[in-house]
Formats: C-alpha cells, structure tokens, sequence
C-alpha cells in the first residue's frame, strides 16, 4: 500500500502543465473537498461548507468564486457528498456540479481514503463583454455555452495528528471554448488564428501535521504543491494557530503571489466562520490590490471528543 501512495505522488509531481485554471482558495485546509474528492467522509461527520471569494477587488472583471459543498460518512467506511463552484473572469463564467464518493479503511495509525468526483461543467463566454486594447490582438467572436463532462480523483492519508493528500483535477481534459478567427496584421496581411479553452489537468499534493503545545495552543504547520502538466504553478507554507479550541489564526505565504492571513472562529461546537485577507506581491497582486475570502461551516453532527486532529480544520 504504500508504493501505491508513493507511485500516486510521482504521478502529481510529473504530470503535465502551465497555467492554473482552478479556482484559487486561501481556506482550502478547512474545506478540502473543494480539491481533493478522498476528503469525503474523513470527518465522519455530516458537514458543509459555504466558500465566498472576490479576488483582486480593484481589477474590473477579476475572478469572483462561489463553492458549496457538503459530505458525510455513511456504512463506517464510505463518504458520499456533492460541491457545487460557480466563477466569473471578465467575459466568461462557470458553473460546476460534481458528486463525491470515497472509501476509507485504517492503515497504520491512521486510515487511507481515495475518493472519485464526477460531474459537469458548463462554460459561458460573451464576447460582447471584452474590452480590447490592441487593434490587432485576436478577437472572439463567439457568444455562446457548452456543457461537459469532468472527473477528478484523489488519495487522503490521516492519523490523529498529521495527514497527507493529493488529487488531479480534470482528468477528462474538457474543451470548454473553440473558436476559428481573423487577424489583421498589417493593412494588406490578415491571419487565421484558431482559439480554443480546454480545463488541463491540475495537481494538488499536500501535508500538515499538528502539534499540541498545551490545552489552550495547538499549531498546525502545513505545506502544498500545485502542479499542472509538469509545472510547480506555486508553493504554499501555511501555519495555522488554534487558541483555546475556538480561534484559528493563521498566516500563508504563496510563492509568486503574496501573503494570506486568516481568522476563524467556531460560533458553537457546530457553526465556524472564516475570513481571509490576501494581499499581492506581484504585479498583478500590486495591479488588483487585496482579495477576500468568506467561509461558513457547519456539522450537523457535533463531534463526539475535541481531540488533536487534522479532520476539524
């Protein structure tokens, strides 16, 4: 079993890539179903998630995400569970509804779940909407939807005190825009260009490990790895301090991006709201100034213990 966890790694770390095309989350330890379909059921408790995000705020048309998810345990040892994502950049937006399954068994000291997600995608662009500020850069033409299908899959490894996860998205590749146009590139040169939009598969591989300082102070350091088609898009280092079991403060650093802070705090033993401050350090972070990011979460089930453990983040 663990050349099986140890193949999959290698599989993230090689597959193939260049830009990131998922949404981005600066929560994403407390809501991992978002990325990684092995989460579900980990919690063994029915839970859901409501993530809010408006990214770069002074950037007309910049990224604004909207996630639901919800997932729970059933038959000891499988999750079932569903998110739904909805986007919007400039011109285009999406809509995503996937179903989540897992299965879970104990290994070691802890249990190893793999999970596998299937949904839809539907893509919306309205060339209506693009701003152009170059005369000669190509030009959509087309206005217009399409819906496709899309899998992702993942693998999801914890103990009471540490975990370990990775998955790939869009394991379909799904096209989601083609479009054939014209270019003028000098008054007597025009050029056929072929447009196109399809999701590439992304990679996630993960850690975090926690350590309980006293009854009041428990730290939870963690690291994750981005990868599409064979490129390392970005590095997180988070450290996420957890007072007296009701606050979590933590604070991100995203290689060629910036730095995140994050509070969150549990209302009740059920109900736990989050926020998150990204600030740029890069051009288009410095151009768009901050991001912001709201979490609402809630178990309907109230955990039995509030033991150290990776599954309550």
């Amino acid at each position: 079993m663990k050349k099986l966890i140890v193949s999959y790694i290698l599989l993230l770390i090689s597959s193939l890539g260049k830009a990131q095309q998922d949404p981005q989350y600066s929560q994403y330890m407390f809501n991992q179903l978002v990325i990684n379909p092995a989460y579900t059921g980990t919690k063994e408790a029915l839970s859901a998630v409501v993530d809010l995000r408006k990214q770069w705020v002074a950037m007309p048309g910049s990224p604004q995400t909207g996630t639901i998810s919800m997932h729970g345990s059933i038959f000891n040892s499988f999750g079932i569970g569903g998110h739904l994502i909805a986007e919007s950049i400039g011109p285009a937006s999406w809509t995503a509804a996937y179903a989540d399954l897992g299965y879970r068994f104990k290994l070691g000291k802890g249990k190893l779940s793999f999970g596998l997600s299937a949904g839809v995608i539907n893509y919306h662009v309205d060339a209506n909407k693009l701003d152009y500020k170059n005369g000669g850069e190509p030009m959509l033409n087309y206005t217009g939807q399409r819906t496709r299908f899309d899998i992702n899959a993942g693998f999801y490894y914890y103990t009471p005190s540490f975990y370990i996860g990775g998955s790939i998205t869009h394991l379909t590749s799904p096209n989601l825009y083609s479009d054939n146009t014209t270019v003028t590139i000098s008054p007597t040169v025009q050029k056929n260009v072929s447009l196109f939009f399809s999701l590439q598969p992304h990679s996630f591989l993960y850690a975090g490990k926690g350590f309980q300082i006293n009854d009041n102070l428990v730290v939870n350091p963690s690291v994750m790895l981005k990868n599409i088609q064979g490129t390392i898009t970005s590095i997180d280092v988070n450290c996420n301090f957890l007072l007296k079991n009701r606050i979590w403060l933590g604070i991100s650093l995203r290689s060629g991006y910036g730095i995140v802070g994050l509070v969150q705090v549990y209302v009740t033993d059920k109900f736990k709201i989050g926020y998150a401050y990204d600030q740029g350090l890069n051009k288009i972070g410095i151009a768009g100034q901050s991001s912001h990011e709201v979490v609402l979460s809630y178990n309907f089930n109230a955990f039995k213990s509030k033991i150290l453990s990776p599954r309550y983040l």
